[in-house]
This record gives structure tokens, C-alpha cells and sequence, in this order.
């Protein structure tokens, strides 16, 4: 009996890490590719408006919480990505992948 509530809360705790991370994104978007930078890690995209932070669509650099998120973003490539918000950068993309 022990064995099984403790597997049972181990699993509540991965659901709740899981809807955890996903309500850390702000906000999420749509735009297209326009240039990688991994040395800074940084990209480059042109964005649809993204309503729920009041942004109009235009062009602008991200800066990624972490470089692997870009493996597989190439240039000129249609993307949505999800965006959180640090306290000392701003809007970071958290994740970002081929629109489909």
C-alpha cells in the first residue's frame, strides 16, 4: 500500500511539473525565421501580433533560455515558439519548433 502511494504521488508530482512548465509560457507565437545566432543564442524572427502581451507583429532578436531549442530551426523556416519572461532579459523563447 505504501509502495503504491508513493508511486501515485510521484506521478501527481511529474503531472503537476509538466502543467507547471507549460503555464510558465506568457505567451506563444507564430512568425518565421530569419536568422540564427547559437554563439549568442539568440534568434531572429519575424512575428504574427501576439495579443495576450499587447505586442503588434514586427521583427526583433530573442534571446533562448537555452541553446538546444535550436537545433533544427533553420533560417527562412515558419515557426511557433513560447516566450517567458526573466526578470533581468525580458521575453525569452522557452521553446520553439517547425509550425506544422
Amino acid at each position: 500500500m505504501k509502495k503504491a502511494l508513493i508511486t501515485l504521488f510521484a506521478a501527481a508530482t511529474m503531472l503537476t511539473a509538466v502543467s507547471t512548465a507549460q503555464a510558465a509560457d506568457a505567451a506563444s507565437g507564430k512568425g518565421t525565421v530569419n536568422k540564427i545566432d547559437t554563439a549568442t543564442a539568440t534568434v531572429n524572427i519575424s512575428h504574427e501580433a501576439i495579443p495576450s502581451i499587447k505586442w503588434p507583429a514586427m521583427t526583433m532578436d530573442f534571446k533562448v533560455a537555452d541553446k538546444k531549442v535550436l537545433s533544427g530551426i533553420k533560417a527562412g523556416q515558419a515557426v511557433t515558439f513560447g516566450l517567458t519572461k526573466e526578470a533581468k532579459t525580458g521575453y525569452v523563447i522557452s521553446h520553439i519548433e517547425a509550425a506544422k
